[in-house]
């Protein structure tokens, strides 16, 4: 299932970036961003809320999208995405993250053993409300980026950018442009057990 639906194309999709045109595409290089210092695995597991995005072909129209994380016994980290699609229901996806080991905030995560990985990197957290995640490949003279705000709370998921400015700041003060957000948010949700 995980490989025949949106949300497994998630990391899949940021490995092979160089051939999707349906992304967010910049000119010039990626943005020098700097990652969460002292970045604690541990710390950073559980549920996050997605309370903004870049657009993804592969995530287009989902909403209700949430992340929980848990470690491995190897050291890595357990990615289970699902999110709601209208007329298709709940879809979700089984990843697997790798922290670097000089730099723990610069997670590789991939959906398929067949894969490279994809970047996934903290830029910054408190671990208790939100995280910044943020993956840019540069090719030739443009870059393609996937950008989220995840929250702990999804009451900080609606929409409502005013909700997450302070996150956005940081964003742009790290050279992205958040312009480029979408904001779809946790509001009525359907069961889980919603027919389609």
């Amino acid at each position: 299932m995980m490989y025949e639906n949106k949300f497994a194309c998630l990391l899949v999709t940021v490995c092979l970036v160089g051939s999707i045109s349906a992304q967010v595409v910049s000119k010039g290089p990626c943005p020098e961003v700097t990652v969460q210092e002292n970045f604690n695995v541990a710390s950073y597991l559980g549920v996050w809320y997605e309370a903004a995005r870049f657009y993804a072909e592969f995530q287009k129209e989902s909403r209700c999208v949430v992340a929980n994380y848990t470690l491995k016994d190897n050291g890595h980290v357990n990615v289970l995405n699902s999110g709601y699609f209208p007329g298709e229901g709940y879809q979700s996806a089984v990843g697997d993250a790798k922290p670097d080991p000089n730099n723990p905030a610069k997670l590789g995560v991939k959906f398929s053993r067949l894969q490279p990985r994809g970047k996934y990197w903290v830029l910054d957290t408190d671990y208790d409300t939100y995280t910044l995640v943020h993956s840019c490949t540069a090719i030739l003279d443009e870059n393609i980026q996937f950008n989220w705000v995840l929250v702990r709370d999804s009451s900080l998921s609606t929409g409502d950018a005013s909700k997450i400015q302070p996150q956005l700041t940081k964003f742009k003060e790290q050279g992205i442009d958040v312009s480029k957000f979408q904001f779809y948010g946790h509001v009525n949700c359907p069961p889980k057990d919603t027919a389609v």
